[in-house]
């Protein structure tokens, strides 16, 4: 994993603005169709800057993976310490269709 402070300013305020958003939301709230969505929005927003979100649902809780789009590598990875109210099959977002993966 890349250390936060080698990254461009741009990649560090769209990382800091995931965890921010993940940490005051309720993932509670959540359906699959709307976190879809909101998975999308936050791919959208970090592609600008070089970056690709990839995420898990595991045992309830979501598993973020932030890597670089050029190379490849794990920029940063946190779980949500929330747990949503569906599981991974619910959930299913192929990594050709929207550049993201719900692996």
């Amino acid at each position: 994993m890349i250390l936060m402070h080698s990254r461009p300013k741009e990649q560090r305020e769209a990382i800091r603005q995931l965890t921010h958003s993940v940490l005051t939301r309720d993932m509670g709230t959540f359906n699959p169709d709307r976190f879809k969505e909101w998975i999308k929005d936050v791919d959208a927003r970090f592609r600008k800057v070089g970056l690709t979100l990839i995420f898990n649902i595991r045992e309830r809780s979501v598993h973020f993976t932030i890597r670089e789009i050029r190379t490849r590598r794990t920029a940063f990875k946190f779980t949500a310490s929330t747990h949503v109210p569906f599981d991974d099959r619910d959930v299913v977002m192929s990594l050709e269709g929207s550049g993201l993966g719900a692996r």
